[in-house]
Parts: structure tokens; sequence; C-alpha cells
């Protein structure tokens, strides 16, 4: 089963304090990525703010078992989970292929009659766009992995030089490349969640073309907002990147019906 990881407890943010916790965001990492990869993040939230971000199985605490074979799959496993933790109201963030879980399982969510405030996606192409860059999908050798995630960004240098922990990212990054490459949504129904779409000027695999389609999704509001930064671009802009996440978090929840679809 997949493991919810959390962050606000993990090395140094437990003073914030369960007592004060009234608001819940689940996130889920992206392709080669894991929970503890968005440890960054948390003390740039709100204090009442518990952040769980999901380990999904083959990876980080759940090494040890069995990878999930689609993106289906994976949302049926979450589904227990993220219910079981979200006893107040909650949002969902996903960061790239993470973008594209968290809206199945916001449909799910949906369908169970416990959605979130909001949806936030980042960085991802709108569902029915997932296959666009189908080169950077495609499982293929190792070295052509390295170059898409020296391309991508988000991995230090550094990882670059130890061959057992790139072999490691490496084996991940496929793994979750087969799942997505699985994953065929067309353009469906949209959910009666809020949408918040974020990306980077500059990224070469969720690019404004790509993204703005997220606009049709959602039966309520759509909101977007970019950073001047590539792929990883929160993990550069964190502090106002938490700050809009916040405010669209805020603005959901006071309007409810809020406007169709709105740029910003």
């Amino acid at each position: 089963m997949p493991r919810l990881r959390d962050l606000t407890r993990f090395s140094g943010f437990d003073s914030r304090g369960s007592h004060k916790e009234s608001f819940t965001l689940f996130v889920m990492p992206h392709a080669g990525g894991s929970a503890t990869g968005y440890l960054s993040l948390v003390s740039a939230f709100p204090e009442n703010w518990r952040i769980l971000a999901a380990e999904l199985p083959g990876r980080g605490a759940t090494a040890g078992q069995q990878a999930c074979a689609t993106v289906e799959e994976a949302v049926s496993r979450l589904l227990p989970v993220v219910r079981d933790k979200a006893p107040g109201p909650y949002a969902v963030l996903g960061h790239s292929m993470g973008a594209l879980v968290a809206y199945e399982l916001t449909r799910e969510l949906e369908r169970t009659g416990r959605p979130p405030t909001l949806l936030a996606v980042s960085a991802s192409p709108a569902p029915h766009l997932s296959g666009h860059s189908r080169r950077f999908r495609d499982p293929r050798s190792d070295e052509q992995l390295r170059e898409f995630l020296r391309e991508a960004g988000g991995t230090p240098q550094e990882a670059f030089d130890e061959p057992e922990l790139m072999k490691y990212l490496v084996d991940i990054l496929r793994m979750d490349l087969t799942m997505m490459n699985r994953y065929d949504r067309g353009v469906e129904k949209a959910i009666r969640t809020p949408i918040a779409a974020y990306f980077g000027e500059f990224d070469t695999l969720a690019g404004e073309d790509l993204v703005l389609p997220w606009s049709m999704y959602s039966e309520e509001s759509v909101t977007f907002r970019s950073w001047p930064a590539g792929h990883f671009y929160l993990f550069e802009h964190t502090r106002t990147f938490a700050a809009q996440l916040a405010h669209d978090v805020g603005t959901a929840t006071e309007n409810p019906s809020s406007a169709r679809t709105a740029r910003g």
C-alpha cells in the first residue's frame, strides 16, 4: 500500500504542533520522485497546515513493495489512505506525473462524496495532452533516462556522480514512466472541484500551451499562475508558490461557486 509521509513531523518540522493543524495538503510527487523530496516546501506553508506526501509503492519507505502498473491502480490504492487521513478540509497538490494522479484521485474522491477544497496541478499537461511529449515518457536506456533527469532539472549534480544513487533514481523513473505511458484520458465530464494550474514559463515538458487546456476540466473556477523558471520552478520560488497556493485555497473556500475560468 502507498504511505503518506507527514512532512510536518519529519526532520525538524514537528515544532509546528498538531493542535494548530486545521487544514491538510496532500502532495503527489513527480515521476522518479518521493515524498521527502518535498520537505523544503513545508516551512513556507501556513502553520496550521499539515503536509502529507504520498509515497507510491517501489520507492523510499515503500521500496520493497510491488510498483503500481497504472495510474488507476495507484489511485485505487491511495483512495482509502487519503480518506482516512482527511477528517477536515483539505486540498490535493500534484506535480508533473503527480498532477495526473491528483486529478484522477479527485475524480474518485468526488464520486465517494468527500471532495477536496481545491485541486492544484503543477507542471503538467492537461490529461488529454499527457502523451504529447511521448519522447519524454517512453522507458529507454539508463543513459537516456539520465539525460531526461538532466533536462528536467531538479536532480542535484552530486547525484550524477554517485553510480548507485543514479541507478536507484533511474529505476524509479523508468517504473513511473512505464505507468504514465499507459495513461490515456480523453476530455470527459469536468470535475466539480476548483482547479489551480501552475507552471514554469521555460518548462519544456509542460509549457503554457499544454497547461492552459486544464480550463476544460472543472465546472468551477480554473486559475493559472506561472513563474520564470523550468519544470521544478516550485523549488526555486518556494515562498511565492506556497503563498499562491494558500491564496487559492482561501479563495476556493470562501467562493465555492466562483466564475467558470479565471486567468491569473
